[in-house]
C-alpha cells in the first residue's frame, strides 16, 4: 500500500463510486466518497476497493482447522484467510463427541478474547438430519438437548455465536429458543424436513438457512422441501440464506437465480473453507473425519462419497460471482461484507463508510485481492 489515501472504484452496499477516495485516518475511516469532494492530498491510485469479508462459516485453511481444540490452530487458520481478505470470521466447527466441541469452544473463546479476526464460534452439529449430514461423521450426530447446549454457551462465554440445526430433530424447537434468548444465530439445514416444517421454523426462532442446497433434499415440484421454504421465506424478507458459490457446490446460474430472488440484505456469502484451502491436493482432517481433496475438491473417503467443505477463501467466492456468474458486484459485496457483519450484530465493519473500522480490501481489474487492511493496519 503506497499511501493512506486511497483512489479507485469504491463499492459501497447501495452503489458504485468509478472515481472515488477513501481515506484512512488511523484504525478508522475518515472521507468516503466521490474524488470531486475530496480536498486532501492526491490518493494512490489502488484498483477496486471493498470493504474486508466477514465469513461466518470457515472450518480451516492453509492446512490448519478450528475445529482440533488448540487455539494456535485456530489462530493460524484464521492468519492464512486474513492474508486472503476474510478480516472477520467464525471459526465453525463439526459434529463430534461433546467434549471434543466443548474443548473447541473453549479454544476458540480464548482466541476470541485476544482481539483479531475471529469474531466467534459456529457449532454446525452434531444436531442434524442423518440422510443430509453431509461430510459430518453419521456416528457423532446426536439429538438436541438443551443441558448439552447450556454448558456449550457457559464454556463459549458470548463466544458461541451461531448454531446449525436440523428442524425436524426432537428438541430442535427448545434447543432453538435457548439459542435465541442467548443472542446467537439459529440456523437451519443438514435437514430433511418437509416444507411445513422449514417455513415454521424460519418464521421463528430461525434467521439464516445454512448454505442453501447443500446438506437438504433437493427442490422437486411435487415435494418442494426445504430449498422451497427458504426461496419463499428470503423472497418475502423474513431470512437470510448462505451460498456456497464457489463453482463446485452451486452452479454459477444457480447462486444468479439465488440473488435475482434475494431482497439487498438476504444472501451471505460463505466459503465453507476447510484444511486444504489455499494448499495441494492430498488427505486432509474435518473433525473425526479423512478427507481427500482431487483437483481442488474435497471429498469424504467412505463409500458414500459427499463433498467435504470447500478449498476456496471467501475471496475466490466473490470473485466467481462477479467475474463468471455475472452478479451486480455491489449486490456480492454487500453479500460477503455488509449483510454477514449485520447478521453477527457488528456495526463497525462489513462497509466502507466515515468512522468505521478501516477495514478494506484493495482488488485489481479481474476482482483478486492486491492488498488487505484490518483496522488500519497493512496484513503482510
Amino acid at each position: 500500500m503506497t499511501g493512506r489515501v486511497l483512489g479507485g472504484r469504491v463499492v459501497l452496499p447501495e452503489q458504485v463510486i468509478p472515481d472515488g477516495v477513501v481515506e484512512i485516518a488511523g484504525d478508522t475511516l475518515g472521507f468516503v466518497g466521490d474524488r470531486r469532494d475530496w480536498q486532501g492530498e492526491q490518493p494512490a491510485p489502488v484498483g477496486t476497493i471493498v470493504p474486508g469479508y466477514v465469513d461466518v462459516h470457515c472450518h480451516g485453511g492453509g492446512g490448519h482447522s478450528v475445529t482440533t481444540g488448540s487455539p494456535e490452530d485456530v489462530r493460524r487458520t484464521a492468519a492464512h484467510h486474513l492474508a486472503r481478505g476474510t478480516t472477520t470470521m467464525l471459526a465453525s466447527l463439526v459434529s463430534a463427541a461433546t467434549d471434543d466441541i466443548t474443548q473447541a469452544v473453549a479454544a476458540i473463546r480464548q482466541v476470541v478474547e485476544e482481539g483479531g479476526t475471529v469474531a466467534g464460534s459456529h457449532l454446525e452439529g452434531p444436531y442434524l438430519g442423518r440422510d443430509h449430514c453431509g461430510a459430518h461423521d453419521p456416528s457423532q450426530l446426536a439429538e438436541p438437548d438443551v443441558a448439552t447446549v447450556r454448558s456449550w454457551l457457559r464454556t463459549g462465554g458470548g463466544s458461541v455465536r451461531m448454531l446449525t440445526i436440523a428442524p425436524e430433530l426432537p428438541g430442535a424447537g427448545d434447543v432453538a429458543a435457548v439459542l435465541a434468548e442467548a443472542g446467537v444465530v439459529v440456523a437451519a439445514g443438514h435437514t430433511d424436513a418437509d416444507v411445513d416444517t422449514v417455513a415454521e421454523t424460519l418464521a421463528g426462532p430461525a434467521g439464516l438457512v445454512t448454505h442453501l442446497f447443500n446438506g437438504m433434499a433437493p427442490l422437486h415440484h411435487r415435494e418442494p422441501g426445504p430449498v422451497a421454504a427458504a426461496l419463499t421465506a428470503l423472497a418475502r424478507g423474513t431470512t437470510r440464506v448462505e451460498l456456497i458459490a464457489d463453482g463446485v457446490h452451486l452452479a454459477d446460474a444457480t447462486a444468479a437465480m439465488v440473488f435475482a430472488l434475494a431482497p439487498p440484505d438476504g444472501v451471505v456469502l460463505v466459503s465453507d473453507a476447510m484444511a486444504a484451502a489455499g494448499m495441494p491436493d492430498g488427505d486432509y482432517r474435518l473433525g473425526p473425519l479423512t478427507v481427500r481433496v482431487q483437483d481442488a475438491i474435497a471429498w469424504t473417503t467412505g463409500e458414500k462419497r459427499s463433498i467435504a467443505g470447500s478449498t476456496a477463501h471467501l475471496a475466490d467466492v466473490v470473485r466467481r460471482c462477479v467475474v463468471h456468474a455475472g452478479i451486480d458486484p455491489v449486490a456480492v459485496v454487500r453479500a460477503a461484507s455488509t449483510t454477514p457483519a449485520t447478521l453477527l450484530g457488528l456495526s463497525d465493519r462489513g462497509r466502507l463508510g466515515t468512522g468505521l473500522r478501516a477495514d478494506v480490501l484493495t482488488l485489481d481489474g479481474d476482482w483478486r485481492v492486491t492488498a488487505v487492511l484490518r483496522g488500519g493496519e497493512p496484513v503482510a
